[in-house]
């Protein structure tokens, strides 16, 4: 909290101001010559007691921040900045650890301010309406503080701004429709704040906006259709809001547009054919939503895109051929919701993308083989589908791979040796589906795996030795198998496993000792395993495992 304004402090610079404009009055020449100079500094001098009145009402700590501030020429002083006629057109004092409030400061003294900027530091209390009369100010920021209250209605009378930036504080209410009358505001950031209400339709006075952030809010209501009128704009967040309604088609007129956020609201409704026109899009983000329909076609029009995150809606329908088109697309996400038909062999010219997630749609038909095009994949997710037919071998190709997660679909044939190719691996789970034949021994290959799910599915032959060389190994779950033959004392290798899960299966012979010892948290094998009977009564030592042996 402020401390209480050191008068005597304030008493002091009184006599100080009179002081400095007692000599230049008394020496003017004539009357008239005398009130003209003495007014000009008289103003100058009134900035700078407003200036040291505020400082007065700050916290110690920010009045040794400020210790400049004292009686040598206010335009020396530190983060202040004036013109020719030493008046104050610039107070710049962001990320120095200021504890005050605004209401110490006067306004109506610095009407030559054109940029104030204040952000990153620990301002509190309120805006006040004397801000306002600040008629020549083009950039008011004070980001990032701990602003209260709402946004003061006398905002409208700052018509010079051309940046408005209020995010990251715990300001209220809703946002003044009067806002519409910056007519020269580019940037307005009311991001990250508790700002309720809707959109007012007078946001589309704003003409020359560039950037319109009004992301982590609560508002609500729908996006108004004259946020098609910002034609200047390149970058709209709304995201993480309230916002219902659906996505108007006016926003095709935004063909400036490289941003657009509009995730984690309940807007509902289909995607607008219009989104096709936004040809300058390199983000395009619509996830977490009520989103229905389908996915249009005009997408692929999308030449410039780079992320597309359509995930956690209830779209439908099969994903568009035209998809493929996107050749500059680094980032698919468009799991989490009704999509049906199979996935299109034009994939396979996004050669740039390196995260491919539709994963928990309804998509059937098989894996194409033209995955194994997409060279610079690091994470593959199908997993929760309706796929069928094999694994292509083709996947082998995807060598910087660190997750594949193909887990509950209808996926037959084999494992194939290619997946031993993938040694940038972390993560390989092939769970829950219609595989048959055997481990192949070139999973040993992947040094860098730290989870092995093959779990619920028609695995047969023996477990590969090889499995051993899998140092990194956390988890292995192998059950609900056909697995046969004997457990391998090479998983005795593996010192960072704390889950081993092989129950379900026909194995065989004993627990090799060296598996015993290994500390494992989770040690999971049941009667149907044919472990001899001599071994059920075996309990596991707690000084070298934190789990008992389930048999």
């Amino acid at each position: 909290m402020a401390s209480v304004p050191n008068f005597q402090a304030v008493h002091s610079i009184i006599i100080f101001v009179f002081v400095i404009i007692l000599p230049f009055v008394s020496s003017s020449d004539s009357p008239t010559a005398r009130a003209s100079s003495s007014t000009q500094i008289f103003a100058k001098e009134s900035e700078a007691v407003a200036l040291l009145m505020w400082k007065a009402s700050l916290d110690n700590q920010s009045q040794s921040h400020l210790s400049s501030w004292n009686e040598s020429s206010h335009c020396t002083w530190v983060g202040i900045g004036c013109n020719e006629a030493s008046e104050v057109t610039n107070l710049n004092l962001d990320s120095i650890g200021l504890r005050g409030t605004l209401s110490g400061l006067n306004f109506s003294l610095l009407p030559h301010l054109v940029k104030l900027d204040l952000s990153n530091n620990l301002i509190y209390g309120t805006i006040p309406s004397q801000i306002g009369g600040l008629s020549r100010l083009a950039s008011l920021n004070v980001s990032i503080n701990h602003l209260s209250g709402g946004i003061p209605s006398e905002v409208r009378m700052l018509r010079s701004l051309i940046e408005l930036d209020l995010s990251m504080n715990n300001l209220m209410g809703s946002i003044p429709s009067a806002i519409g009358n910056q007519e020269y505001l580019i940037e307005l950031d009311l991001s990250m704040n508790k700002i309720t209400g809707s959109i007012p339709t007078s946001i589309g006075n704003l003409r020359n906006l560039t950037t319109l952030y009004l992301y982590h809010n609560s508002l609500s209501g729908s996006i108004p259709q004259e946020v098609g009128m910002l034609r200047s704009l390149t970058d709209l967040e709304l995201s993480w809001n309230n916002l219902t309604g659906s996505i108007p088609a006016s926003i095709g007129n935004l063909r400036n547009l490289t941003t657009l956020y509009l995730h984690t609201n309940s807007l509902s409704g289909s995607i607008p054919q219009e989104v096709g026109l936004l040809r300058s899009l390199t983000d395009l983000q619509f996830s977490t939503n009520n989103l229905t329909g389908s996915i249009p076609a005009s997408i692929g029009n999308l030449r410039n895109l780079t992320k597309l995150y359509l995930y956690k809606n209830s779209l439908s329908g099969s994903i568009p051929q035209e998809v493929g088109m996107l050749r500059s697309l680094i980032d698919l996400e468009l799991s989490r919701n009704n999509l049906t038909g199979s996935i299109p062999a034009s994939i396979g010219n996004l050669r740039n993308l390196t995260t491919l997630y539709l994963h928990t749609n309804s998509l059937s038909g098989s894996i194409p083989q033209e995955v194994g095009l997409l060279r610079s994949l690091t994470d593959l997710q199908f997993s929760t589908n309706n796929l069928t037919g094999s694994i292509p071998a083709s996947i082998g190709n995807l060598r910087n791979l660190t997750k594949l997660y193909l887990y509950e679909n209808s996926l037959s044939g084999s494992i194939p040796q290619e997946v031993g190719m993938l040694r940038s691996l972390t993560d390989l789970e092939l769970s829950t589906n219609n595989l048959t034949g055997s481990i192949p021994s070139s999973i040993g290959n992947l040094r860098n795996l730290t989870t092995l799910y093959l779990y619920e599915n028609s695995l047969s032959g023996s477990i590969p030795q090889e499995v051993g060389m899998l140092r990194s190994l956390t988890d292995l779950e192998l059950s609900w198998n056909n697995l046969t033959g004997s457990i391998p004392a090479s998983i005795g290798n593996m010192r960072n496993l704390t889950t081993l899960i092989l129950f379900r299966n026909f194995l065989s012979g004993s627990i090799p000792q060296e598996v015993l010892q290994v500390q494992i948290l989770q040690f999971l094998i049941q009667p149907s395993n044919f472990i001899p009977a001599s071994c059920r009564s075996c309990r596991v030592d707690s000084s070298t495992t934190r789990a008992v042996l389930l048999n």
